[in-house]
């Protein structure tokens, strides 16, 4: 009998506290509801691992110690791993693509102009790690180093002795709810002086946070989603492409600790905001140009200077980044999303979408529709 047709008992086992957590238990939901799983939840420690494991069919677990990991491989049901705490390849796996969070962190402090860095990690954790990677690989590729600090009582004197303005990532969004309070201490204005990004964008974190507190989206629900995916495979006793899901970030969510411009030309600095503020619009680079004070010759040449790119980059940009959001967050067809980013035609917008993500707008939205 193909497990779709039988009672199945899943038992999620996961940190019912954290951010991370809950938004895998939201994508876990619509897969479990659609095939009437029978689903219990139970907190990540010794006693609820160790206990009653063989009540269920299979098993969602976001593995925290070596204790638990071995109980998990001792047992003849199947399991699907949501946490990054664990070195691929120990059991299978459905996480975030990390080292990709690190970059995609190190790219959005880049377009703000930012060129002095630190990357907080208070913990020791896989995931900390893989984070970090991709946020100094991103930084080297543009000749830049970040300070990576991990003790809490050093963070106040590395954040007073930085250079300014200065760009902190922290590892997650509780770790950038610490970096907050620090410049408070220190005095330092967020985000003017310091701009601060955290990862998971906990609602409860966020909801501490001030000022509020710009995250990357982790794609939590899509998360789980595959990894309910991967575990009917299993049940079924189906192959499974591959033992280790890595799920891409969806993108940043700029909110005010971020939401400023680190760059030193003021007048680079002033077209931006107009980019920023007008990309929804057909605008163009003379638009831009005639808003500022100085030629576009010069302009053109300074932006370059400043931000290694041109002013139609950074329109294009703009516009990207806002069609992404649009096409995760909204259900508006693809010639309106073309018209809201302000493309002349769904044709090219298409084109350049294609070129800057190496995906159709029509297939990347799909990517992210399974888990809603």
């Amino acid at each position: 009998m193909r497990a779709e047709q039988a009672n199945i008992r899943v038992g999620v086992i996961v940190n019912n506290v954290g951010g991370y957590s809950r938004g895998v238990l939201r994508g876990i939901t619509p897969f479990a509801s659609a095939r009437a799983w029978v689903c219990r939840v139970e907190g990540v420690n010794e006693t609820s691992l160790m206990s009653h494991l063989t009540d269920f069919n299979g098993l969602i677990v976001q593995a925290a110690t070596p204790l638990q990991l071995t109980k998990l491989g001792s047992l003849k049901i199947p399991v699907v791993n949501v946490s990054s705490k664990l070195e691929s390849g120990q059991m299978p796996s459905v996480v975030s693509d990390d080292k990709a969070v690190g970059r995609l962190g190190a790219e959005h402090f880049l377009r703000l102009g930012y060129r002095n860095f630190i990357f907080y990690a208070p913990y020791e954790k896989q995931f900390v790690t893989l984070r970090h990677e991709g946020f100094v690989q991103r930084l080297l590729e543009s000749d830049l180093t970040a300070l990576l600090v991990h003790d809490p009582a050093r963070l106040a004197k590395a954040l007073e002795k930085a250079r300014r303005p200065l760009a902190v990532m922290a590892c997650n969004d509780r770790a950038a709810l610490a970096v907050l309070e620090s410049c408070r201490a220190a005095k330092l204005r967020v985000p003017d002086e310091v701009g601060v990004l955290g990862v998971d964008n906990d609602d409860l974190i966020q909801g501490l946070a001030y000022p509020p507190l710009s995250t990357i989206n982790t794609a939590r629900e899509r998360i789980g989603f595959e990894a309910a995916a991967m575990l009917e495979r299993l049940l079924n006793h189906q192959p499974i492409p591959s033992s280790l899901v890595l799920v891409p970030p969806q993108g940043v969510i700029t909110r005010q600790s971020t939401d400023t411009l680190a760059i030193a030309d003021t007048e680079v600095a002033e077209a931006v905001r107009y980019v920023h503020a007008n990309a929804g619009r057909m605008i163009t680079v003379n638009d831009v140009t005639r808003a500022m004070t100085i030629s576009r010759r010069q302009l053109e040449r300074r932006f370059r200077l400043a931000l290694g790119r041109s002013i139609l980059d950074e329109i294009l940009r703009i516009r990207i980044d806002r069609a992404r959001q649009l096409l995760i967050e909204t259900e508006l067809t693809l010639p309106q999303v073309a018209t809201a980013c302000g493309f002349s035609s769904a044709s090219y917008f298409n084109v350049v979408f294609r070129k800057a993500v190496r995906s159709t707008p029509g297939a990347f939205r799909a990517s992210y529709a399974r888990a809603g």
